[in-house]
Formats: structure tokens, C-alpha cells, sequence
């Protein structure tokens, strides 16, 4: 253990753990979490070592007595700013102190400049957003009307009709210029026919095969 002139005590972490009556690594491991969260700091020397004192040792032993009663950590350590004057980071509240105050800075007045920038920047970038998302929905075309889209489907129909048509007269013409034994089948001994069912047959292969390139020849696909 360490004294100082006015009295005060400071520790190592074996020895204050010793003061608290649980194992270093249980002690550090709460100091780390404080500082983690901000919470409150622990002394150190020049070389860096940590120092715990007399406010440290009352800290620990209220997480120690607060645990021993099935407190969850997180609600110990909100409870310690209600209870004791915990100590900040020094390199977070002095050096910001000093640096600002050496340049003739007022910290508060500088805080409320630096939001003030922050939420300046950040409605410039929801407007530019904005605009970008305006500029293409204007790029975007007019949705059609009811009487648009019903003419378009029945300007639709319409040409199929006439490219299923124009096949068909096609199919008819190419099955006439079969030769005849495979257009006529024989009707009893001594007359000859039409195949009609064959004829159909073809006439409806020949629109399913071209139907779809004809389609996309028409609407330019």
C-alpha cells in the first residue's frame, strides 16, 4: 500500500483487492467495464499502472455488497452516479478543457456550433437526396389511364389475330403444294377426299411453330 501526505490511501490491484475480499481479476474486470462504459475512471501513475483510493474502495465494495444481493451489473453501475462523485477520464475532460481554453474557446458555445453544423449537414444531404429521387420519379412516364390500357390490350388482340391469320393462309397455301398422296386419303374403291383432319393438323403446327417470332418481329421485341 501506497501513503501520500494528505492521507489518502491508494492501492495496487492486489492489495485492493485484498480490501474488497474478491479475486484481482474480478475487481479489474469491474474498473475495466466502468471505464468502458464511461462511467467512471480509475488513477494512474506516470508509467501508466492503475492506482485505486479511498473512492474506488467504496465503489468496489457496493458492487461487491450489490452483487452478494443478485444485482445484475448494469444495474449497479447505473446506480453509482446517485451515490457516489465519480471521477471522468482526464484525458477526455482536461485536454479538451486546456486545448479549447488556450485558444480562447468557449467548450459549451463550441458543442452547440459543432450540432448545429452536424444537423446543417445532415438536412443538406436529405435535401440532395430528395432532389435526386424528384429529379427520376420526373423522368418517370405518366401512368395510363383506364381507356389507355384497354385500347393498348385490345390494339393487342387485334394484331395477333391478324399474324395468327396471315400464318394461317400461309399454312394453307404451303399444304396445298403438298403433293397430292399426302393431302387426299381414299373414300371407299373409287373416290378420293380431302384429309381434313390432317390438313387441320398441319395448318395448326405450322401457326405454333412461326406464331412467337412473327409475334416479336411485330412488336419490335
Amino acid at each position: 500500500m501506497v501513503e501520500v501526505k494528505n492521507m489518502e490511501s491508494f492501492w495496487r490491484i492486489s492489495d485492493f483487492a485484498k480490501e474488497v475480499g474478491k479475486h484481482p481479476n474480478t475487481v479489474d474486470g469491474w474498473f475495466k467495464q466502468l471505464e468502458e462504459k464511461h462511467i467512471h475512471y480509475v488513477n494512474r501513475t506516470e508509467n501508466g499502472e492503475k492506482l485505486y483510493d479511498d473512492l474506488d474502495l467504496s465503489i468496489a465494495q457496493f458492487i461487491n455488497q450489490q452483487r452478494a444481493n443478485k444485482w445484475a451489473l448494469d444495474a449497479i453501475f447505473d446506480s453509482l452516479s446517485h451515490k457516489f462523485d465519480l471521477r471522468s477520464a482526464p484525458d477526455e475532460e482536461t485536454s479538451m478543457s486546456t486545448t479549447y481554453g488556450t485558444l480562447g474557446v468557449d467548450l459549451e458555445q463550441f458543442k452547440v456550433e459543432i450540432l448545429a453544423a452536424a444537423k446543417e449537414i445532415a438536412a443538406s444531404h436529405i435535401k440532395e437526396v430528395k432532389q435526386q429521387y424528384e429529379a427520376i420519379i420526373d423522368k418517370l412516364p405518366e401512368p395510363k389511364s383506364k381507356e389507355e390500357e384497354r385500347s393498348e390490350r385490345m390494339e393487342s388482340i387485334i394484331i395477333r389475330r391478324r399474324v395468327e391469320t396471315t400464318l394461317r393462309e400461309e399454312a394453307v397455301k404451303s399444304w396445298n403444294q403438298k403433293p397430292e398422296e399426302e393431302r387426299v386419303k381414299r373414300v371407299g374403291f373409287f373416290r378420293k377426299e380431302e384429309d381434313w383432319g390432317k390438313r387441320e393438323e398441319f395448318i395448326n403446327q405450322y401457326i405454333n411453330e412461326r406464331f412467337e417470332d412473327r409475334i416479336k418481329k411485330v412488336f419490335q421485341l
